[in-house]
């Protein structure tokens, strides 16, 4: 009778084992599912900032037109929108923050034709990332 005991009892112990392993793995899950989120959420909220501080850029040289039509093929601009944002500035190498990140925009000239410029805008933030994206100017 007491093997019979014995054998139950370490029967009940396996069980035991499978079961918190069982729950040890589902919580490991779970956790990444979680961590994978947070970190998906961040990213998009940094690809959306990038994407309306490329429209702004855009928008900012279809207003400085003239100034990208008169210039040689190599012309680099530095613009910077101050800090309301409203008004931008070329040839202003202070950055942009946003959310305690500092955006540098730099526009330039990649190819000069008569009725169109093409432009490279470039973002650079925490001095390693760079976002690059070419724009048309029509004229």
């Amino acid at each position: 009778m007491k093997r019979k005991y014995c054998q139950q009892s370490w029967f009940t112990l396996i069980e035991v084992i499978i079961a918190s392993a069982i729950l040890s793995i589902t919580v490991f899950w779970v956790y990444k599912l979680i961590w994978e989120n947070s970190k998906l959420i961040n990213n998009s909220d940094n690809y959306l900032q990038l994407n309306n501080l490329f429209l702004n850029l855009q928008e900012c040289v279809q207003n400085k037109k003239l100034s990208f039509i008169n210039e040689a093929v190599w012309y680099e601009q530095k613009i910077n929108f101050w800090s309301d944002f409203k008004s931008c500035k070329l040839w202003n190498s202070n950055p942009v923050s946003l959310d305690n990140i500092d955006y540098f925009l730099d526009t330039k000239i990649i190819k000069k034709e008569e009725k169109y410029i093409i432009l490279e805008l470039v973002i650079e933030w925490d001095w390693v990332w760079i976002e690059k994206k070419e724009f048309i100017l029509k004229f």
